[in-house]
């Protein structure tokens, strides 16, 4: 089992980790204000008397002495670069380790480096992750070192390697570190996030271009649908190029992930790498969850029912700006609504595409009116000006969020107004029961969402 080991940066704080339950502490000498000369605190132990190891930190020090103390005052082990000239000076006492703050080698050059760093003890890899790429080198390295079956640690660091600490027990590591509130490596957890999270938390997360991934809400609303179901559970971000989608089934399966939500630009790129589509992401020509059994599935259109919950389109003229995957969910759920759809497109031929996939008739930009009796902005950018389309009364939305120039105007205009974030929250609320089987709480994601907007919805 993984021993959950607490880096702290001052003495007094290895205490109280071992009282919240820490398996090890590690002490970051080298990041102390100043080494004090009573290593004392070395010597660790549970309330209950039992001892507690200790590990001796101080990266670039060449002074054998330092650490001859720490061992002295009580440490069982020294952290010690691959590269130091004290690599092999402390037998059956040390993690010889190495770390790479540029990249992640591949598999097999892991392998090489560890094998390496087994020769003077506990192995230890930690590696900059910025793909998914890099953490399947990771994975696969770790595979072979437990077969093995000697102790190792692997670590990604930064914030795509946080998968690797949060499943530090599927990798097999040794150890997995977690700080006492002030990090001491890029991407460590707390120790209250990982004893809440506990051994085997949910992990799902969010794939997409690195711009999209960014400026997403889903890891805060998801956050705190866990909390509210009573959840251990974690949802983190990977940004993957176009290349990389065909790994993404692998690295669910490599990491034991439950479930991914998938943005721009890849919901229709998935499809063909998903060994089951469900009639919804059928429909919608769109994968935009999916569940640990490699499922793929649209909850978009869940979400673009939540935009209209103040509207019904039954019988009524509504104009579609955009064709893309988004347009297409919403068309599906608007013909299902029995509206009479009509479909707007800085490209013609992709509007008539879709108006014939939906029963409805595309429109040139040049022949829009002011005859419609909603208008769905279902595009990154609208394909027109809002006076081209609006008056008042009519019912306007927008899958955009918190809040768009299009909006603002139909507002001025004597419009009625719905933002993307109802359809964020209910489209996540329909990704968070499939991975979980239990009902999200809409309004928490939907209040979560609100409060993370900067200035909040208008």
């Amino acid at each position: 089992m993984t021993k959950i080991c607490a880096a702290v940066t001052n003495p007094g704080d290895g205490i109280s980790a071992v009282r919240c339950g820490a398996d090890a502490v590690e002490y970051r000498l080298d990041l102390f204000a100043k080494v004090p000369d009573d290593l004392s605190f070395f010597r660790c132990s549970t309330p209950e008397g039992e001892p507690v190891p200790t590990i001796a930190t101080f990266r670039g020090l060449e002074d054998t002495e330092l650490f001859e103390k720490a061992f002295e005052a009580g440490a069982a082990l020294a952290d010690i670069e691959g590269t130091s000239s004290l690599r092999d000076e402390f037998p059956g006492k040390t993690i010889c380790s190495v770390h790479d703050f540029e990249k992640t080698p591949s598999a097999p050059e892991i392998l090489e480096l560890m094998r390496d760093l087994s020769d003077s003890g506990l192995p230890k890899g930690a590696f900059s992750v910025s793909s998914i790429a890099d953490l399947l080198s990771i994975a696969d390295a770790a595979a072979v070192l437990r077969k093995a079956g000697a102790p190792f640690i692997l670590i990604g660091m930064g914030t795509a390697g946080k998968l690797t600490r949060v499943r530090a027990e599927t990798l097999g590591s040794y150890f997995t570190y977690v700080s006492n509130g002030v990090s001491a490596a890029p991407g460590e957890l707390t120790f209250a996030e990982t004893r809440a999270l506990t051994q085997h938390p949910m992990v799902t997360g969010l794939v997409g271009s690195r711009e999209a991934v960014k400026k997403s809400l889903s890891p805060a609303m998801h956050r705190a649908a866990f909390a509210s179901a009573g959840i251990p559970g974690i949802y983190l971000p990977f940004a993957v190029s176009d290349e990389e989608v065909s790994l993404i089934p692998r690295l669910m399966q490599a990491y034991g992930i439950d479930g991914l939500n998938v943005t721009m630009p890849h919901k229709k790129r998935i499809i063909p790498y998903l060994p089951v589509i469900s009639e919804s992401a059928k429909r919608a020509g769109a994968v935009n969850t999916v569940t640990r059994d490699l499922a793929g599935h649209n909850t978009d259109i869940t979400g673009v029912k939540a935009l209209f919950s103040g509207f019904s389109p039954a019988g009524k003229r509504v104009l579609l700006l955009g064709a893309g995957g988004a347009a297409r969910a919403a068309s599906v759920y608007l013909k299902d609504a029995g509206a009479k759809i009509f479909v707007a497109n800085r490209t013609f031929e992709h509007a008539a595409s879709l108006a014939s996939f939906c029963g409805g008739a595309a429109v040139p930009l040049s022949g829009l009116a002011h005859d419609y009796d909603a208008v769905l902005v279902a595009s990154p950018v609208s394909p027109v000006l809002p006076d081209a389309v609006l008056k008042e009364g009519v019912f306007v939305c927008d899958m955009r969020y918190p809040d768009s120039d299009f909006l603002q105007e139909a507002r001025a205009a004597g419009c009625r107004t719905a933002t993307g974030i109802s359809m964020l929250a209910a489209q996540g609320a329909a990704s968070f029961t499939l991975w979980t089987g239990k009902e999200a709480d809409i309004a928490v994601m939907n209040d979560t969402v609100t409060n993370e907007v900067p200035g909040g919805v208008k």
